[in-house]
């Protein structure tokens, strides 16, 4: 679960940032939309293998290419910061839908609201957290709701990056090695039966408590 709250803190740090700079930068807006809602069409297994070989390969990776020009020594990210890796693949991956959600909240909103606020003389900060910020209260409770439930199901990224190792191994993961590896059908199918329950409860959890935004 903890490395389930981690993905969502990280794709919840990053969205914002880029939702911001999607709504407000001049120049070459629409190639940087592309470039952000491109990795939501890659399969989650295809997604795993670039960032596998193309980045984070310690002999012919590109961070390891970098590291080697400044001088320095190249990191191995699957083996020595596994869970960090798997964060960055995952947010990487479901960073388009957050993003597409916030974009078309805060497209929704009254541009008069931002404009007589803006005569008033309120900084831009100001105008983010009091107005455009409240606004986007349903479309992140949405997010939420929907990010926290799939991320119970992640299998492609940890199987084809670390394969379970370097405590990755998430309920999902436990279940396929149990019911194909050890041919353990009894316990696999335990397992998913608890995957499933799990699911639930979080769903009722978070329909109760951060659902209620959506009835205000």
């Amino acid at each position: 679960m903890a490395t389930q709250h981690s993905r969502s803190a990280a794709r919840w740090m990053i969205a914002p940032a880029v939702f911001v700079l999607l709504v407000w930068m001049l120049v070459g807006q629409g190639i940087v939309r592309i470039l952000v809602i491109a990795p939501f069409f890659v399969m989650p297994t295809v997604s795993a293998l670039v960032w596998k070989n193309m980045f984070f390969n310690v002999d012919n990776g590109l961070f390891s290419y970098a590291a080697v020009a400044m001088g320095m020594q190249p990191y191995d990210f699957l083996s020595q910061s596994s869970l960090l890796s798997i964060i960055v693949i995952v947010a990487w991956q479901w960073l388009p839908f957050s993003t597409l959600i916030l974009l078309t909240a805060v497209q929704s909103l009254d541009s008069d609201q931002l404009e007589a606020a803006e005569m008033d003389g309120a900084p831009p900060l100001s105008r983010f957290r009091y107005i455009i910020l409240p606004h986007l209260a349903r479309a992140i409770t949405v997010v939420i709701l929907i990010q926290t439930i799939f991320l119970l199901s992640i299998f492609a990224e940890i199987f084809v990056t670390t394969s379970g190792s370097f405590g990755t191994r998430t309920l999902t993961y436990l279940v396929y090695e149990r019911v194909l590896n050890s041919q353990n059908i009894g316990l696999g199918s335990a397992g998913g039966i608890i995957a499933v329950i799990l699911a639930n409860i979080v769903a009722i959890f978070l329909m109760r408590v951060v659902g209620k935004n959506l009835d205000t």
